[in-house]
């Protein structure tokens, strides 16, 4: 379970993020969504302190946290209970997709050389993968590249998986091999967090939306509350326009 509480952020004297309260559940989708600027990614990225915010409190798996007093190995240990999936991929580019997939499982959970590739095969393999596992990221596609990102994400096997527009680099046609590949491992364990612009994809795999506004909830609900019966005018234009 995530929740938090007055999250803010400001870069300098542009304020990102607006006493942001939100709570989800174990194994849960939540998904974020709102114009360009509205601080989306900010406060993904804030979750797992990539981007910190400056006050709030969280409470992640039962342990309070205060984003002033909170140390190093507190960050540490959030860090090894989430995983990130980019829009650019982030991979290594000298590295193979296995050898992308080991890095953290060495690195960071300190598990043996034979027992990260047991585990990167087996990822690589779940994500379709396993006829590509030596090819390196100038290899593969774009949509490749995400099932590599993807199965670094499930690989460490993470309480939450954030997903930070992982369609917007696509070229159209890969865009729905991704969004399957999302629901396959919706609701089951893992908590998902998705910022996203694929709208039906938000309908159809949520089970919570957000809509942010220059760095506020304006409204949030079910899929259904969202895009059947949204409260603000300022919602429905957004929905309006994708349709």
């Amino acid at each position: 379970m995530l929740k938090l509480s007055n999250w803010s952020k400001s870069f300098k004297e542009n304020t990102v993020l607006k006493n942001i309260n939100l709570e989800i559940g174990t194994g849960d989708v939540l998904s974020i969504i709102g114009s360009s600027g509205s601080g989306k990614s900010t406060l993904l990225r804030s979750i797992n302190f990539l981007e910190p915010a400056d006050s709030g409190s969280m409470v992640f798996n039962g342990t309070e946290l205060n984003v002033e007093t909170i140390t190093k190995k507190e960050i540490l240990k959030i860090r090894q209970q989430t995983a990130m999936v980019f829009q650019n991929y982030a991979l290594f580019s000298r590295k193979t997709a296995k050898e992308n997939v080991m890095e953290a499982l060495t690195q960071v959970q300190k598990l043996t050389k034979e027992e990260a590739m047991t585990q990167a095969e087996h990822y690589l393999t779940l994500v379709g993968m396993e006829q590509r596992m030596d090819y390196y990221p100038t290899q593969l596609s774009g949509g490749q590249q995400q099932r590599v990102g993807i199965a670094r994400a499930l690989a460490i096997q993470p309480d939450i998986i954030l997903f930070d527009e992982p369609t917007s680099a696509l070229d159209p046609e890969m865009v729905a091999g991704i969004l399957d590949l999302i629901k396959q491992i919706a609701h089951q364990e893992t908590t998902l967090i998705l910022v996203t612009h694929e709208m039906n994809f938000a309908r159809q795999v949520s089970d919570q939306i957000i809509f942010l506004d220059k760095g506020t909830i304006l409204e949030s609900g079910s899929p259904t509350k969202i895009f059947e019966a949204p409260e603000h005018e300022r919602t429905r234009q957004f929905i309006n326009g994708f349709q």
